[in-house]
């Protein structure tokens, strides 16, 4: 099954579970499925209920798919681990509901590390990889998007790293910063997370030129952070 084939059949199977367990709130997929759909063995999903029902329900649910699905239930403010929290606000997918859940989750996480920013590069090679070889064009098109996506994350976690905060919130982060950090940060915002994720207007003429070049760049602006963190 392809990936955008599986994605739709997840969100169908997730509205076939709601009617099953009407108090589902959110049903969210993390994990590698999410940043290296290629490369994941399983699929990762966390459902917030009001009111948990028997397991098999869950699981069940989810029986026909291939690769194999994960499932974690919890209720609205049960407690998540700090991995687990930050892997569902930085790189979570709301599958159903509001998304209540990725706010719920930063209450949870553990303030980022540099390391943990460098890491992060890699799942965007990872994406840019899979879209360099890509034959399909929607799937290109949102490798290309998730790629940039994870390096304005990568960005984001080096500046809570610096900032020594557990706030995932781009807006307040930014404003936060100081001079120069303020500004470039700005720029990796609205051109990464903005134009080219979001939007999808990123130079479809060479968008591995654009890669490699905000790769660069963000990795440099991590290494600044750091320095002046050392300080």
């Amino acid at each position: 099954m392809s990936v955008l084939a599986l994605k739709n059949r997840l969100r169908q199977l997730c509205q076939k579970l709601k009617e099953a367990d009407p108090d589902i709130v959110d049903i969210i997929q993390f994990g590698s499925s999410v940043y290296a759909p290629d490369l994941a063995r399983d699929v990762d999903l966390l459902i917030t209920t009001r009111s948990k029902k028997a397991e098999e329900l869950y699981w069940d649910a989810f029986d026909e798919l291939e690769p194999g699905v994960d499932v974690i239930v919890r209720t609205p403010g049960e407690t998540m681990g700090e991995d687990l929290a930050a892997s569902i606000r930085l790189m979570g997918e709301v599958l159903l509901g509001d998304g209540e859940t990725l706010k719920e989750a930063e209450a949870f996480m553990a303030v980022p590390t540099f390391e943990r920013a460098r890491k992060s590069l890699k799942t965007a090679d990872t994406n840019h990889e899979a879209a360099q070889k890509s034959r399909d064009d929607i799937l290109k098109d949102e490798y290309y998007r998730v790629a940039f996506n994870r390096l304005f994350d990568s960005a984001r976690l080096a500046v809570m790293a610096f900032l020594n905060t557990e706030n995932s919130r781009w807006g307040q982060l930014r404003k936060a910063l100081p001079k120069p950090f303020k500004e470039q940060f700005r720029r990796i915002v609205n051109t990464l997370h903005i134009q080219y994720s979001y939007d999808g207007n990123y130079p479809k003429d060479d968008p591995d030129g654009a890669f490699t070049h905000w790769r660069q760049e963000v990795e440099e602006f991590i290494t600044k952070l750091e320095q002046k963190a050392d300080r």
